[in-house]
């Protein structure tokens, strides 16, 4: 692993992305890169040039920009200063588009990101920066709403369905469960509505595990009233430490038609949550050419 990126906004969720990312950094001997998105206000996309909201929003983004710097120049400081070299970004308007800019350009290896998670109305009409990130990342995203000790993720929850037999989840997992030390519970959730014979559902997971020599695992079939509910509650009979799930990255009408279960499970797990494509998009760094950098701020 070389770099892990964090955004923030400096709330107390966004610290705690950031701690666990230094204790990531230590053990894998990773750099940090930080990201701060300077929201701009909405004179300043709409004032014509050169008139006085231009002007007044002009000088204040320059001041929040200022600002912002400082902030982050002191964080990247002191994470340096206790042996992960730390670096940050600056950028300006839309967060979402930004990360999802970033992440796209540069070559990086985990996104450890803070949540409050949502729910009800806000969930349908908003959605949140983080649910967008975790639909476009080439790479696994860590979401976590409290504070985490590297050390006490001992047992992770992986929820796989019946389909799941390529070779890119398989690395995943292992990538994961090799970063933690952690033991693995595979579960596949056996629904009402998505009912499959447990024989079946048993051999096609005994055969994921030979295949990719998957070890320190456990296999199960649980059943619940949803797929949702059932990795909850699968994760509390087990006393796990995380869920691990894949994301088909649905966007647009399907992802209105079919929503997301790894997207649920980040707005609505007290765990953290981490997620990763089930099928990689993403070029090898050989094939990565250098790009411009969008507009804004750097210090690496």
């Amino acid at each position: 692993m070389k770099t892990i990126l964090v955004p923030t906004d400096f709330s107390a969720h966004a610290k705690f992305a950031l701690n666990l990312a230094k204790q990531i950094a230590f053990k894998t001997k990773a750099s940090i890169q930080l990201l701060h998105i300077v929201e701009q206000p909405s004179h300043y996309l709409t004032a014509v040039s050169g008139g006085v909201h231009d002007q007044i929003d002009n000088m204040y983004v320059l001041k929040l920009i200022e600002k912002v710097k400082a902030q982050l120049q002191v964080i990247a400081n002191e994470q340096t200063q206790q042996g992960v070299n730390t670096g940050f970004k600056i950028k300006i308007g839309n967060p979402f588009k930004h990360i999802s800019a970033l992440i796209k350009s540069e070559d990086y290896d985990l996104i450890v990101m803070g949540t409050k998670g949502i729910s009800g109305l806000q969930e349908v009409m908003v959605g949140s920066n983080t649910e967008k990130v975790i639909r476009h990342a080439d790479c696994p995203v860590i979401t976590l709403k409290r504070e985490v000790d590297i050390e006490s993720i001992k047992n992770i929850v992986f929820a796989v369905d019946y389909f799941s037999q390529d070779q890119h989840l398989a690395n995943n997992l292992k990538f994961i469960q090799a970063l933690f030390g952690a033991k693995v519970h595979l579960v596949t959730i056996n629904t009402p509505g998505n009912f499959l014979i447990e024989r079946h559902l048993l051999n096609s997971l005994q055969e994921f595990v030979e295949q990719h020599q998957i070890s320190n695992c456990t296999i199960n079939i649980y059943s619940d009233i949803a797929e949702e509910e059932g990795i909850v509650h699968f994760a509390e009979d087990q006393m796990a430490d995380a869920i691990v799930m894949g994301t088909h990255r649905r966007t647009g009408i399907s992802h209105l038609l079919a929503g997301s279960l790894s997207e649920d499970m980040v707005n609505h797990s007290t765990l953290p949550v981490i997620t990763f494509p089930l099928k990689n998009k993403k070029n090898s760094k050989k094939d990565l050419e250098p790009k411009k950098e969008p507009d804004g701020i750097s210090s690496n």
